[in-house]
């Protein structure tokens, strides 16, 4: 039994590799956000106002992404024992 435990507890990646493709993941996720959020914006009625909050809340979506695929990799390096 404590020879399936390990099995199955096995790391299949290293963390570096975790950390890049959660990177490549985040921005990916930017860009999903930022495209889809103005087309979408542009296409409804709205006054100037709620367009301008409209725009700044995908904006900041979008930079939250992209500021998270920054930082994932410096966070997630694990100390050497």
């Amino acid at each position: 039994m404590n020879q399936v435990i390990r099995t199955m507890t096995r790391p299949l990646t290293s963390s570096r590799t975790d950390a890049k493709w959660t990177q490549i993941a985040c921005w990916l996720a930017s860009g999903i956000v930022l495209v889809p959020g103005m087309l979408k914006l542009t296409t409804l009625p709205l006054t100037e106002t709620e367009l301008f909050f409209g725009m700044l809340l995908v904006l900041t979506v979008g930079l939250l992404c992209v500021l998270l695929g920054l930082v994932v990799p410096r966070c997630s390096r694990v100390p050497k024992p």
